[in-house]
Order: C-alpha cells, then sequence, then structure tokens
C-alpha cells in the first residue's frame, strides 16, 4: 500500500512537471515580446537623446533567452555584411513566433540603424502600438495557458493515483 502511494506521488509530480514542460512554448513567446517591447522603448529613448551606437547601446543592457539570440543573429548578420531575414527566425528555438510575427520580426530588425534619427523615432513610435499588443496577447496567452497545463498535469496525476488505489 506505502509503495502503490508512493508511486501514485511520483506519478502525480510527474505529471505536474509536464504541465509544466507544456507551457515552455508561453513562457517563452511572453519572455521574447516582453524583451523586444522593453528594447523598442529603450531604442526610442536612444535615438532621441544619446545617439550612441547601434552595438554599444544594445551591449548596454542585459538580455535573456531567445530575444538574446536574436539580438546576437541580428548583430552577426549587420557585421557579416547579410541582410538579417526571416531564415534567421526559423529556427527550433524560435517555434513560438508564427509566420506574420516573423515577418514582423525582421521587418522590425531590418529597420535599426536605417535612415536619420528623425525616420527611425517615427517608424518605431508607430509600431509601438503593435509591439505593446503583441506584448500583452504573449502575457495573456501565458497566465492563461501556462496555468491550465500545470492544473490538467496535476488532475491528471491525480486520476492516475486514484485508478492505482
Amino acid at each position: 500500500m506505502v509503495l502503490k502511494l508512493f508511486f501514485g506521488v511520483a506519478i502525480v509530480a510527474f505529471c505536474t512537471f509536464c504541465g509544466y514542460i507544456f507551457t515552455r512554448k508561453y513562457r517563452r513567446r511572453k519572455s521574447f515580446y516582453v524583451q523586444l517591447y522593453e528594447f523598442n522603448e529603450r531604442f526610442i529613448n536612444e535615438i532621441s537623446y544619446y545617439r550612441r551606437p547601434l552595438m554599444e547601446f544594445s551591449s548596454a543592457f542585459v538580455y535573456k533567452g531567445e530575444f538574446q539570440e536574436c539580438l546576437q543573429t541580428f548583430f552577426h548578420s549587420m557585421s557579416s555584411g547579410i541582410p538579417f531575414s526571416s531564415d534567421a527566425l526559423d529556427k527550433d528555438i524560435f517555434h513560438f513566433i508564427n509566420g506574420e510575427e516573423k515577418a514582423f520580426v525582421q521587418d522590425y530588425f531590418q529597420m535599426l540603424g536605417k535612415g536619420d534619427s528623425v525616420s527611425q523615432k517615427a517608424y518605431f513610435s508607430s509600431i509601438k502600438e503593435r509591439l505593446s499588443k503583441l506584448q500583452t496577447e504573449a502575457v495573456t496567452a501565458q497566465k492563461k495557458y501556462g496555468d491550465l497545463y500545470i492544473k490538467l498535469g496535476f488532475l491528471c496525476g491525480l486520476f492516475i493515483l486514484i485508478l492505482m488505489l
């Protein structure tokens, strides 16, 4: 009986962990768009006041995860003279971004450092609303589905435990 209970608790913990693993897509998406929005806000302020080189500006802040990978890919393509393309976002780590969003992110990064500060400020200010919408959608989806998958994993494990006893 004790052995069944031990395995049952292990199954509940495992199923809950599986639910947590399934939420990874939503956590990554949220993190990416929150950091992209913050980057955009900082960049607008940068081109308005400081006007440091793009490489120096981006190294002043610490980014994590997929957004950091996207920035590194952008700067690598910029330094090698190859234009930043959606192929860079087709890696497995960017699986949480759909096709339309990949095109948007590609356009965003292609405009970085292009043109004078007035036109850049106008462009990046104009897409601020779209970035805010993407960020809000990502945060909402992560809250909704993140909790849902964890709870479903727990309930599935609990159901298996009840069947075992």
